[in-house]
């Protein structure tokens, strides 16, 4: 299959869960185009207040948001504090790559919003291998974090008894699964098992039997909660983007001026989207195997939302993802070294999980410059030392 752009997004015919019709045009716009033309925000926003003054003053909490100081958590606490006047519990989990600067605004933003917090900060080692098995499995070195953001503030709200667990946007924004797109009824676009698997990749138990050397205790924050679970505890867990007109861009605009949030630069990101995805130090290696995988960095992504929003066209969004997208980022040095294996190996697990038609060329690759913050990164040596200290003192 030969490599083709969206006529109207530049978005990558090698972008996983995307079909291009006769047009040229790509799945996700044409879904995008009942959400700009045809959705009724006004009434979706009508049918949330409905929602939430359903469990308002239930609990001591009525909802829990996952939230690592980044745009997307930032703009739902604001959205339900200051917008819906609901209690809320900030889900933060500790990757162990938050950078100072999402600290930082997790600090500014729960203070300004008078907003408690729970953070998850698994053990060194679990973290470790996760990586590692995520990494072969399906390419990926972030099973660890999405796993958790995805199934840790469910089983949260269940054991405090909270009614309502809010993500910020759904799939829908990216990709144009079947019965996840903004021309099916948002109750069908629900979170649950089938959700789980399609945002960390791999199933849970598959990932359970590859790390049997760990404890299963310590992996069960990562596990989604069984439907029955979910249903006897009457949680509901639902979307944002649902139910309001979700723009990153603008919305990153109104926490800023609000909240006094601040975004920073990012491996693979463009210069002036400093609000996009700077929360972690895993970003531009997450991004690098995307790029080698499907053909799409961060700047694709950045290019085919404005795109379909009318901000920019086909053209500069393509020349947006061609301009930063696919450089080696020096934060790699970094991760191979925590997974304990060389670039050789790290390349040859990420071309095994490559769309058809990516046709990565590792020798046009360009080298990224570090972060500022670069040396504040973890590395092999901390995980090993940390790991090996914990190992001998049982």
């Amino acid at each position: 299959m030969s490599n083709a752009y969206c006529k109207r997004c530049a978005l990558p015919s090698t972008r996983r869960g995307v079909e291009f019709d006769n047009d040229g045009i790509c799945s996700v716009c044409r879904h995008h185009e009942f959400k700009n033309g045809k959705v009724d925000w006004d009434s979706q926003e009508r049918v949330l207040r409905d929602l939430v003054e359903g469990v308002r003053g239930k609990a001591a909490y009525d909802a829990v948001v996952p939230f690592g100081g980044g745009k997307d958590g930032t703009y739902v606490l604001f959205y339900l504090t200051r917008v819906l006047g609901l209690r809320c519990l900030a889900i933060t989990v500790d990757n162990r790559f938050l950078r100072q600067s999402a600290w930082e605004n997790c600090a500014r933003v729960l203070d300004e919003l008078g907003v408690d917090q729970v953070t998850f900060r698994p053990p060194i080692r679990t973290v470790q291998r996760l990586m590692q098995v995520g990494l072969s499995l399906a390419g990926t070195v972030c099973w660890h974090c999405t796993a958790g953001i995805s199934a840790f503030p469910v089983r949260t709200a269940i054991e405090r008894g909270i009614p309502l667990v809010v993500y910020a946007h759904s799939l829908k924004e990216y990709y144009a699964y079947p019965g996840r797109t903004y021309r099916d009824p948002s109750n069908l676009d629900v979170v649950n098992q089938e959700w789980y698997e399609l945002v960390t990749a791999i199933n849970f138990d598959r990932m359970a039997e590859a790390v049997s050397d760990l404890d299963p205790i310590a992996l069960r924050p990562f596990e989604f909660p069984s439907m029955d679970e979910i249903s006897s505890s009457g949680v509901r867990a639902i979307f944002l983007s649902n139910y309001i007109l979700w723009d990153e861009a603008r919305q990153a605009s109104v926490i800023a001026e609000e909240l006094g949030w601040k975004g920073a630069s990012q491996e693979g990101v463009p210069i002036g989207r400093e609000y996009e995805k700077f929360d972690c130090f895993l970003v531009g290696a997450h991004d690098y195997l995307r790029f080698i995988k499907e053909g799409y960095g961060r700047g694709a992504r950045i290019g085919s939302l404005e795109a379909r929003l009318g901000k920019m066209s086909s053209e500069e969004a393509l020349n947006l993802g061609r301009s930063s997208d696919g450089r080696r980022p020096a934060s790699l040095d970094k991760v191979i070294e925590i997974l304990e294996i060389d670039e050789e190996e790290f390349l040859d697990f990420a071309v095994a999980h490559s769309q058809p038609g990516s046709n990565f060329d590792v020798e046009g690759v360009k080298r990224g410059e570090p972060l500022p913050d670069a040396d504040l990164m973890p590395d092999g040596r901390s995980f090993v030392q940390r790991s090996s200290s914990r190992n001998r003192s049982k």
